[in-house]
């Protein structure tokens, strides 16, 4: 089901309005809408302009920025290595994906998984990245092994810029590179890890019973038949325990942050999740999916159209879903849903894992 419309007609009219303020504010991606060339004819320059994004938006540039900026960025490409070598931006480095998604358990404590930081720090050491870097990253879109890099960034306390390619590697007409990676010097990465950028299943399973509505916001990021638990979808995993959602959890599904290559006008996703998901920007909004990946790009996006105090829950739903002990402290929902209807899709291999285009 989706979300119905406020009972007080007023309190619809005012979260519109804030929506539409805040689009009008100047959150919007040039060209986004437009066709660029003359008479269907299409340069690179067209591409790259096409991508470029101006207005209250963070942590995405376009393929101009990058061109004015190269010579002071580390580059890092989230691709897989078969298409790294076949063509890249020139002197850009490949991220090995396995090791930033890393994870440990806090066993000693028993709060559940959260980033494997040593691990995260040490892959960015040995391909040359130091903790001051101002990082771009890119990949064939914007999709979540770009935005899982740029949270591995923020979650070892890199204090260097974090930057994401809007329109991906396609949008980019400056020099390109191919083959084995350059040759670059490995790096002693000291981690400062920012526990902020995460949650436990501990700091969840306290809060049951007040997320989006007097605590945080809490944001599933899976398809809507995985966290209906719709009987026998394909959308269910196979090796959980239990199946539905986290309670209070409002589905919001992760594409709906993707427009083909780039990202959704912004405009568009603060109505997405300012009005149509009632997410507060007080309070702090936590995401998750089945795994670390996917939720990275609505924790990005978040961040990007304003909401400062954005979480992921590194664990996951896997971890939730197949919790040992005492199950009734982790409560599966599916009596009560909140889904958000979304559209989008994801150009390129960008996607992180399975996943349903269809919004």
């Amino acid at each position: 089901m989706t979300r119905e419309t406020p009972n007080a007609d007023g309190d619809a009219e005012n979260a519109t309005r804030r929506g539409l303020l805040r689009a009008a504010a100047g959150a919007t991606v040039a060209g986004a809408a437009s066709t660029a060339g003359c008479l269907s004819v299409t340069t690179p320059a067209d591409v790259a302009a096409r991508n470029d994004v101006s207005g209250n938006v963070a942590h995405f540039v376009g393929p101009s920025w990058l061109a004015d900026n190269r010579e002071d960025t580390v580059v890092l490409d989230a691709r897989d290595p078969e298409r790294f070598r076949e063509q890249r931006i020139y002197r850009a480095r490949r991220v090995p994906f396995d090791a930033i998604t890393a994870r440990e358990a806090t066993d000693d404590v028993g709060e559940g998984d959260v980033p494997d930081t040593d691990a995260i720090a040490s892959a960015f050491g040995e391909i040359g990245v130091t903790p001051d870097d101002d990082v771009l990253v890119y990949g064939a879109s914007v999709g979540s092994r770009v935005t899982r890099v740029a949270f591995a960034l923020a979650a070892v306390g890199h204090e260097g810029s974090i930057r994401v390619l809007n329109g991906g590697l396609s949008a980019w007409n400056g020099r390109l590179g191919t083959g084995s990676r350059d040759r670059v010097s490995p790096t002693e990465y000291e981690p400062d890890p920012a526990a902020s950028t995460w949650v436990t299943r501990e700091w969840l399973a306290d809060r049951i019973g007040t997320f989006n509505g007097d605590g945080p916001g809490l944001v599933d990021v899976r398809v809507p038949e995985a966290y209906l638990a719709a009987a026998g979808s394909d959308a269910l995993n196979a090796d959980h325990d239990r199946h539905g959602h986290l309670p209070g959890a409002v589905d919001v599904h992760w594409v709906g942050n993707v427009a083909g290559r780039r990202m959704t006008d912004p405009g568009r996703l603060v109505r997405l999740y300012e009005v149509d998901a009632e997410l507060d920007r007080s309070e702090p909004v936590v995401v998750y999916g089945d795994d670390n990946v996917d939720p990275t790009s609505t924790w990005l996006t978040l961040k990007a159209i304003g909401f400062e105090d954005v979480r992921l829950y590194d664990g996951g739903f896997g971890e939730w879903a197949n919790v040992e002990g005492d199950r009734g402290r982790y409560p599966v929902e599916t009596a009560t849903n909140v889904v958000i209807e979304t559209e989008g899709s994801v150009g390129g291999d960008d996607d992180g894992g399975d996943f349903s285009c269809t919004g």
